[in-house]
């Protein structure tokens, strides 16, 4: 535990420095909202992928993993679906230059549109940040178990809070530089890792369902969930499934309020439309990672702990392997 503290204690102290040393470049409103239009294709592409890569991945996306194997890649998959569109928005977006979607509503259609802007992104981002933080909480009390995961929801909002008012979108765009390099080597690095302990992968795949490794696993839909099991077998109801988790995702990557901010960031079109490049091949890596894992790390936990809290399956995996 002492580890956990100090490793995370040095992560805290490294994002509050980037986080001060951007605060001097902040003066203007554009500077506070969109870092001054400024942000490099290689700065956009690390901030575009951690800000996609939260709880849904790393909680909602693994859980499926852990119960269905790689079928869960059609959750991610939307998202892909979503960024190959979005390759096309970027450079379109950047130009309009705005600040937020509602802006560009406005600035589009008229005023009625900018109010309907306000109060879907009011509703969908009270919706996104509370389970961020849920995810988060749950996860800072599995490392500490004296801190509650309530205690630490608070916690996680304070950090969030205080970091991102510091300098606005200069902050948590240089965070997210720092978050998402340490993000992706860790998780290169430990799948082999934890292949190597499940015994190789021959072994991972002999301890797990034949389903686990199919296109559409034993996806079925929600509704057959709670009725006979014979239910789950047909394939155009694993297609229905595989859509229904496909398409929120899809829609979400296409409306997603702070991509778009960080579009407006971009210095330019040109590193906008870079950026996405770099954003797809990001994303499609570590969310198949991500969902390797949590496979990997079904075959070593199959029972306890982990296969009643399965959304936790890969800080559980971290901790105890």
């Amino acid at each position: 535990m002492l580890l956990y503290a100090i490793v995370l204690g040095l992560i805290v102290l490294t994002l509050l420095s980037v986080s001060l040393a951007r605060l001097g470049s902040v003066k203007t409103k554009a500077d506070y909202l969109v870092a001054g239009r400024s942000l490099s294709a290689f700065v956009l592409v690390f901030t575009l992928l951690s800000s996609w890569i939260g709880s849904g991945s790393l909680l909602g996306g693994a859980e499926n993993a852990y119960k269905h194997g790689f079928a869960a890649l059609w959750q991610a998959g939307g998202g892909w679906a979503g960024l190959l569109l979005i390759y096309f928005i970027a450079p379109r977006a950047r130009k309009f230059a705005q600040f937020t979607i509602p802006d560009l509503l406005e600035l589009r259609y008229n005023q009625t549109a900018r109010v309907l802007g306000v109060i879907a992104v009011l509703f969908t981002y009270t919706a996104i940040t509370s389970y961020q933080f849920i995810g988060g909480g749950d996860i800072l009390h599995m490392i500490f178990p004296q801190v509650t995961a309530r205690s630490g929801q608070v916690i996680l909002a304070c950090f969030v809070t205080l970091f991102t008012a510091i300098a606005g979108m200069s902050s948590v765009a240089y965070m997210d530089v720092v978050i998402g390099l340490l993000a992706t080597f860790t998780m290169i690095a430990a799948l082999p890792v934890l292949i190597h302990l499940g015994g190789g992968w021959s072994q991972v795949r002999a301890a797990l369902p034949a389903s686990h490794f199919q296109v559409f696993g034993d996806l079925r839909p929600f509704r057959s969930y709670y009725a006979a099991p014979a239910m789950a077998g047909a394939a155009p109801q694993k297609v229905q499934s595989a859509f229904a988790i496909f398409l929120p995702t899809c829609l979400l990557m296409l409306g997603n309020q702070s991509m778009y901010q960080k579009f407006f960031s971009a210095r330019s079109e040109q590193a906008a439309r870079r950026a996405t490049v770099g954003w797809i091949i990001g994303t499609v890596i570590l969310e198949s990672i991500i969902v390797a894992i949590a496979v990997v790390g079904s075959a070593l936990f199959k029972s306890g702990e982990v296969q009643a809290r399965p959304r936790e399956v890969l800080a559980y995996t971290a901790i105890h392997a």
